[in-house]
């Protein structure tokens, strides 16, 4: 394999078609979801009239208020990871389209990925429980041993170098079990998209092909990694700079105490950092898609152990 041309390919495709940008920022979206911490503290004694007392109610919004916020931010979690799989069919088929010299546009993209949504989201479902299986079966030996260490003995001389076993065993673990499983992720998707196979035909199929190039496998996952922290750097980066420019108005204007005025620069200076720095994100994520889609093109055309190469998809 070329590694050369599969990068050269991958920016080429990803810099001529940038509605791939657009899925490309959700396909490539990692969903936080956000966590509200409150610390109530209250004065002590009897002293004091009871309008001096606040109490936790006092803090709250009205429920019906509580129960719009919640449903607001549920909508916008389903909206986001709905994109997120639209976008990932999308971008696998789109790329993989453009590669055999057919024409894609951002409607034929958003076609092709809503008509492979449930297929997607079945996959994503079938790979969060082999994931979340196998965490299970790392942590729940190495947490039973932490635990029963703990429980029979309370010298530090043996409960420290058991944690740091366990710790170093986790470690271990994890790399050898999650690194292949992200591997056969991103050749599952394809097969999926690309070939057309039922979710657990696809886990299989990226599995075996993995397994069977594991060398060269290994080799694409470092590369894309490497490439994706060197790119997210830069731009957080260039970001930075760029913000701290920007933002000299409003910080002038604050320092003369025109805080109306600081507060719309700011605003303004935001907004227009915000639209480049979210294309940079999607272009990114495009490359990432179309890296892997090209690299499993690639990996299904060259032969196996055996001298076999496997049939490319219609």
């Amino acid at each position: 394999m070329s590694y050369r041309d599969l990068l050269r390919d991958s920016f080429r495709i990803t810099r001529h078609n940038r509605y791939l940008w657009f899925f490309g920022l959700f396909a490539g979206t990692s969903f936080n979801f956000p966590s509200f911490n409150a610390n109530f503290g209250g004065g002590g004694g009897d002293s004091g009239s009871d309008s001096d007392r606040t109490g936790v109610g006092d803090f709250l919004p009205p429920p019906e208020v509580l129960i719009a916020i919640g449903v607001g931010v549920l909508v916008l979690v389903l909206l986001f990871v709905a994109l997120s799989v639209i976008s990932q069919g999308a971008l696998a088929e789109s790329v993989a389209a453009i590669y055999r010299g057919e024409q894609r546009s951002f409607r034929t993209a958003w076609r092709a990925g809503t008509s492979r949504f449930w297929r997607v989201l079945g996959l994503v479902v079938l790979l969060a429980l082999i994931a979340i299986g196998l965490l299970l079966l790392v942590a729940i030996p190495l947490g039973g041993l932490v635990a029963g260490t703990f429980a029979a003995t309370e010298a530090p001389g043996v409960r420290i170098p058991v944690v740091v076993i366990a710790v170093l065993i986790g470690i271990v673990a994890f790399i050898c079990l999650f690194v292949p499983l992200s591997i056969a992720v991103q050749l599952a998707l394809r097969e999926l998209v690309v070939g057309g196979e039922r979710p657990t035909a696809a886990i299989r199929g990226g599995y075996r092909l993995f397994r069977r190039h594991l060398g060269t496998s290994l080799l694409l996952w470092l590369i894309q990694i490497g490439i994706g922290i060197g790119a997210a750097i830069a731009i957080l980066i260039v970001a930075l700079v760029a913000g701290v420019i920007l933002a000299l108005p409003a910080i002038l204007l604050a320092v003369a105490e025109l805080i109306g005025a600081a507060i719309v620069v700011g605003v303004a200076a935001a907004l227009v950092l915000l639209v480049p720095l979210l294309a940079a994100f999607g272009a990114l994520g495009a490359f990432g898609h179309s890296f892997w889609t090209l690299a499993w093109l690639r990996l299904r055309a060259m032969p196996d152990a055996a001298g076999v190469a496997q049939a490319p998809p219609a």
